[in-house]
């Protein structure tokens, strides 16, 4: 079928949806109206409060929190349809997750954009999601787990480091997944089907299942998920198309234990798989156009993520200890075109830049919360992880439909690929590189309630890492691969390091009134240093850049109001906060092909943030949030910075960083006829327009345009059972919501097109 027939029939598809999505509309509307005439007036219900752990001493209302937070139930997540990281930025504009397609993500919260590294922590229950960092593997490392029956999501806004770990310089996103009940056998199961605007289909479904197997005692909960379809770049290698080549198949599934032998003790027991394919290339080329590339090799995406964990927790009726253990493992393999990069090196045919990661993570946690009867309340623990990490490069001459013969080191060699002779050997070039960082850290955080309204909290952290990298060369480009010589692989690279910091955490929260909660803190965080990996290769090319990059830390100051309104019917949470960021690190490029990691000395970000949630009547609830950061280099970056090709100026806007972004949301349910209750819901989130670097001297300066994501559903629920039509991404947007930039072209990751379903769901 040609191009332009299949457009044709997704265009038709498109037509029968929409004519799908009006009709039921209509109808649900319609009925709901009438219903609404016929009802007596009833008195609006006031806001449920929605309790977090934040404070990693039980559970705590969001108002009560002396730290800027938002939180979303399970049900808020299944009625908005999010399913993902990215997903998120839909309630909380002040929570930036850049895509790099299927499963790379960049979590980012308040501004504190590095482009190198995680700069935030994500948590699934007591575990940190980590994973392989590198290069050319994108966003932070975090491993892009499915959101399936999940009790509830919190955004902790501001340094976290003195209660959790894990790069939470910025803030912790923490998702907190359902429990087994031990009384009732149970569970849910959900499906919908899509046509995607010049696209595939895409599918996608969960389903769960909890037994209690011993009554009170003994649970089980069973959750799975898969995905497939929804491509819609067009990829053309030499003069062949290949449409909706970025078909994406997600598989994976949770198994949650609970044992509770005794009133006060309890054991928990979660195991995590999830499979990402994707077939072809993500993104498309900015000079193609939207959804189009011209590529010369397949781009394909392939991610194995594992999670184990065990918690305990014992109550020892002043307090209760928690300790925790998790082992996760990551293989990540994202193959990416790099041919114009190696034809302007001399390096003739198709290239295809492999990059790939192997990790693995140990964390352990013991700490103490208290129940102390007095004023006084104490979190303190011990916390150790372990990590290491095999990222590996490797170019490789690709064959003319865009796939390679081998795709690894070892591959090409136990094929007979990599033979000496001048046109013997399709490996050109490739660099190993290991890490292993131990680190372990020490924390308290007290509470004491000065007065019945007056609580000051002081928390401290101190953590001490040990760092070891190792690069090895596997194949040198120039003089070796030209002049047809197999490399023999050498250590370049050999070096130890540790970083050791202290974080604070201080903060006063004043009751002024039972419904207005006042609050002021001041929080510091702290990254880890590294190596750049590409300064072997660069210096083949006679490219010269440092070859380490220092920790970066910061202070966050903000003050707040948690508050409730109109009988509690309105609720507002409005913070202003100042960031003073320290040796920021920053991803930069050397001869327009090598990139590195810089420190940029100072930056400062202002920003305020306002969420909000208001029940006007019955079965209508309207919610939002606006975000401003005001994010800037405060000085100069260093002269070497300069001198490596990195431009950027006191008063230069922080890259990849809108000044407004909002998001608001609304549904409405109504009880109808024949025992159904119709609802119709949406939402919309809008991102102002940033840049890729600090201004226009620097070789790349992409403008990121503001974008506004509409989404939109109208159902039916009776009983157990629910059946809506929705639509997402109605404006059509190719929003840039990741660039990645080269000699190699600017890669532009969008969400998918116009897309229209039903999606079906019944619990039991």
């Amino acid at each position: 079928m040609s191009h332009t027939a299949l457009r044709r029939q997704g265009g038709s598809r498109l037509r029968r949806s929409l004519g799908l999505l009006a009709s039921t509309s209509a109808v649900a509307l319609g009925l709901m109206a009438t219903q609404a005439q016929a009802q007596v007036a009833a008195e609006p219900e006031t806001l449920s409060e929605l309790v977090v752990t934040a404070a990693r001493r039980g559970a705590v209302s969001v108002a009560d929190t002396p730290l800027a937070v938002t939180a979303f139930s399970g049900e808020k997540l299944e009625e908005q349809g999010i399913s993902s990281l990215q997903d998120l930025t839909r309630l909380d504009p002040s929570l930036n997750v850049q895509s790099f397609g299927a499963s790379q993500t960049k979590v980012v919260i308040r501004g504190i954009e590095s482009n190198v590294g995680a700069t935030s922590g994500v948590y699934l229950d007591e575990s940190p999601l980590v994973g392989g960092l590198g290069g050319n593997i994108l966003g932070d490392g975090k491993p892009g787990v499915r959101l399936h029956d999940i009790q509830h999501v919190e955004i902790l806004k501001g340094p976290q480091g003195t209660l959790f770990g894990s790069s939470s310089m910025s803030g912790t996103l923490r998702v907190i997944t359902r429990k087994p009940d031990l009384f009732e056998f149970g569970g849910r199961v959900e499906a919908s089907a899509a046509t995607v605007k010049g696209g595939d289909e895409f599918f996608d479904g969960s389903a769960t299942l909890n037994v209690p197997i011993i009554e009170d005692t003994l649970g089980v909960r069973i959750t799975g998920w898969g995905e497939s379809g929804g491509g819609y770049v067009d990829q053309t290698i030499n003069g062949a198309l290949y449409e909706n080549n970025n078909n994406a198949h997600v598989k994976g599934g949770r198994v949650v234990g609970l044992w509770r032998p005794t009133d006060n003790f309890n054991l928990t027991a979660l195991a995590l798989h999830q499979e990402i394919d994707v077939d072809g290339t993500q993104a498309w080329l900015q000079a193609d156009g939207a959804y189009e590339t011209s590529s010369p090799t397949i781009e394909f995406y392939r991610d194995n993520y594992n999670l184990y964990s065990v918690t305990g927790e014992y109550d020892l009726g002043f307090g209760s200890i928690i300790a925790s253990t998790s082992y996760s493992s990551q293989r990540v393999t994202n193959p990416k075109d790099s041919t114009p990069t190696a034809n302007s090196f001399g390096l003739p045919g198709s290239t295809l830049f492999i990059a790939s990661v192997d990790f693995r993570n140990v964390v352990s946690e013991l700490r103490f919360s208290s129940d102390f009867d007095g004023p006084f309340q104490l979190v303190t623990g011990a916390y150790y992880e372990n990590s290491q990490s095999t990222y590996q490069t490797n170019s490789v001459l690709a064959t003319s439909t865009g796939t390679a013969l081998c795709y690894s080191y070892g591959e090409c060699v136990a094929k007979g690929l990599h033979e000496p002779g001048r046109g013997n050997s399709l490996y050109e070039f490739g660099t190993r590189t290991k890490r292993g960082v131990g680190q372990y850290a020490l924390f308290a955080q007290g509470d004491y309630a000065i007065t019945d309204t007056l609580t000051a909290t002081v928390g401290i952290r101190y953590f001490e890492a040990k760092i070891h990298d190792t690069v090895v060369n596997l194949q040198t480009v120039f003089p070796d691969y030209i002049f047809g010589q197999v490399t023999t692989p050498s250590i370049t690279g050999d070096s130890r390091g540790s970083n050791s910091h202290t974080s604070y955490n201080y903060s006063l929260m004043w009751e002024a009134t039972p419904d207005i909660n006042v609050y002021a803190r001041a929080a510091s965080g702290f990254r880890l240093g590294g190596v750049n990996t590409a300064t072997s290769l660069a210096q083949q090319a006679g490219v010269v850049f440092p070859g380490t990059y220092n920790p970066d830390s910061l202070w966050n100051y903000e003050a707040g109001v948690k508050s409730y309104w109109l009988d509690r019917r309105l609720y507002a949470d409005l913070s202003v906060y100042r960031i003073d960021w320290n040796d920021q690190q920053l991803s930069a490029q050397a001869a327009g092909a090598f990139g590195y990691t810089i420190n940029a000395g100072k930056t400062e970000v202002n920003g305020v943030e306002l969420n909000g949630a208001f029940d006007p009547m019955p079965g209508l609830n309207i919610s939002g949030s606006i975000n401003y950061v005001d994010a800037k280099l405060a000085e100069d970056l260093p002269a070497d910075v300069f001198a490596a090709g990195t431009f950027g100026y006191e008063g230069d806007d922080i890259p990849l960083t809108p000044n407004w972004s909002y998001s608001l949301q609304a549904s409405y349910e109504q009880p109808l006829a024949y025992g159904l209750d119709g609802y119709v819901q949406g939402g919309l989130a809008y991102r102002g327009e940033s840049f890729t670097t600090f201004n226009s001297q620097n070789q790349y300066y992409t403008k990121l345009p503001a974008y506004t994501l509409v989404n939109a559903k109208v159902g039916l629920r009776r009983d157990n059972w629910d059946l809506a039509v929705f639509g997402n991404n109605l404006g059509n947007e190719a929003a840039y919501i990741g660039v990645v930039e080269s000699p190699d072209g600017i890669r532009v990751f969008s969400p998918r097109p116009r897309s229209f379903g039903v999606r079906v769901s019944s619990t039991f």
